[in-house]
């Protein structure tokens, strides 16, 4: 599965977070949501990924664009 990395640049993730508190959801609402798009996540490792401890995939970031009704490069906006 292919992963966006993170490691020196938390933007991805700090959209991510932007994003879903602009959509108004929790972190356990989108997992839930993605879960039911079939990706294996849980709320520990989503809370991961939005601090950018964890890279998300790209599977992942397709599955949000959905959820937060949003364009893939709204992910990687300064």
């Amino acid at each position: 599965m292919e992963r966006i990395n993170q490691r020196t640049n938390h933007l991805v993730g700090t959209n991510i977070r932007r994003l879903r508190i602009q959509c108004g959801l929790r972190n356990c609402d989108v997992v839930t949501m993605l879960q039911l798009q079939g990706l294996d996540i849980s709320t520990a490792t989503f809370s991961k990924v939005e601090t950018g401890i964890n890279n998300p995939s790209v599977d992942m970031l397709i599955a949000l664009t959905e959820i937060f009704k949003c364009d893939y490069n709204a992910f990687f906006m300064q």
